[in-house]
């Protein structure tokens, strides 16, 4: 009799995860790509970006910024410097330096954390449209013109844009590349939805009046969150129709994936950890669905060790949640040119129940490391 209400829930499950990827699937499919050139050029903007050990990749982001095909007067460059212990101030300071034409302010953190050092550079904007990215992202030259013409032609209070991994090396970076572009997928079907659910600060915009409405009041208290917490406010103070999905490939920001498992564990555990703060009810609903159909998945393949038929159960349903993901991964691969990445759909599949059991359960009782601070949550 266990055994049958057992796989009566993994039905139900399945059947809830069903309905979730439709809604997704129809908000993906649901969104217009984006012709830049139906915009205009006039949004003035202001680019804020929090760095923390970057010597590596600070100055191919600044480099980027000065190539981009959009008035150098219409956008300032605000790097807020999160107590780098290497040789990044030193290198954005040179690059001032050497670019007078360009707008560029150099900023020391007074506070500890990403979070604080976006504030601090915030408080300091002058443009129409605050544009978030990170310190190890590269951009198309055409990605401000392009989310400067989205806002002018739609007026938002936030744009979630997409974010990819690149340079993928082996199959581990790849398997990271394509659950991470499921993340993404995720988000954008649920805001073409309706129902803003995540975004990526490496690829945000939004205007200074709707940041600090959203952040006038009580704060969730998480050191990680400043993109997804802002989304979740957003919508609840300005309501869901104020925040889009920009569906363009010249709005694409691209970055590395983790270089290897620990570094990947680190970063979705940082992620899930994020999930005790939610108050949207999408949200609340999203993950425990999300967790609640991997989780039973997970309890079938380790009944396999006890009974061997719970693995071909357990095949039946990965190779069903493979084929209700699929639509959706599909149509954003396409999008983001990352088609190559659908032939590592089966392994990931496979492992998929086991690895998000694996990190949800640490991001919901441990502490993570992050930019060599330790016991962040």
């Amino acid at each position: 009799m266990g055994t049958e209400y057992f796989l009566w829930a993994l039905v139900f499950a399945m059947l809830l995860y069903f309905m979730l990827m439709l809604v997704m699937t129809w908000g993906w499919f649901r969104l217009k790509i984006f012709d830049a050139q139906s915009g205009s050029e006039k949004i003035i903007l202001s680019i804020v970006v929090a760095v923390r050990n970057e010597e590596e990749n600070i100055e191919q982001l600044l480099q980027g910024f000065s190539q981009q095909n959009y008035p150098p007067d219409l956008f300032e460059i605000i790097i807020v410097d999160d107590h780098s212990e290497d040789k990044t101030t030193e290198l954005v300071d040179r690059f001032i330096r050497e670019n007078q034409k360009h707008k560029i302010t150099q900023l020391h953190a007074a506070g500890a954390g990403k979070k604080a050092a976006l504030a601090e550079g915030i408080s300091k904007t002058t443009g129409d449209l605050i544009v978030t990215t990170d310190g190890d992202c590269r951009i198309n030259p055409d990605w401000l013109r392009t989310i400067a013409a989205y806002f002018s032609a739609h007026k938002p209070a936030l744009i979630i844009a997409p974010v990819v991994y690149q340079n993928e090396k082996g199959i581990l970076q790849r398997l990271f590349s394509l659950d991470f572009a499921a993340l993404v997928a995720s988000g954008a079907g649920s805001a073409g939805a309706g129902m803003p659910l995540m975004g990526n600060g490496a690829n945000l915009a939004f205007t200074k009046k709707s940041w600090q409405k959203a952040n006038s009041g009580k704060k969730e208290g998480f050191v990680s969150g400043d993109d997804v917490f802002l989304i979740h406010r957003i919508e609840r103070l300005l309501g869901s129709k104020s925040i889009h999905f920009l569906k363009s490939a010249s709005a694409i920001v691209r970055t590395n994936p983790p270089t290897d498992l620990r570094a990947f564990f680190q970063q979705r555990i940082r992620w899930a950890s994020k999930a005790k703060g939610y108050k949207s009810p999408w949200a609340i609903f999203v993950s425990v669905v999300v967790l609640g159909v991997n989780l039973l998945l997970a309890l079938t393949f380790f009944a396999g060790f006890y009974k061997a038929w719970f693995f071909v159960i357990y095949g039946l349903f990965v190779i069903l949640k493979l084929l209700i993901d699929l639509p959706l991964v599909h149509g954003f691969a396409s999008f983001s040119g990352k088609r190559k990445l659908l032939g590592f759909s089966v392994p990931l599949a496979l492992i998929y129940a086991l690895y998000i059991v694996g990190v949800a359960f640490p991001a919901l009782f441990f502490r993570f490391e992050w930019k060599g601070r330790k016991g962040l949550k």
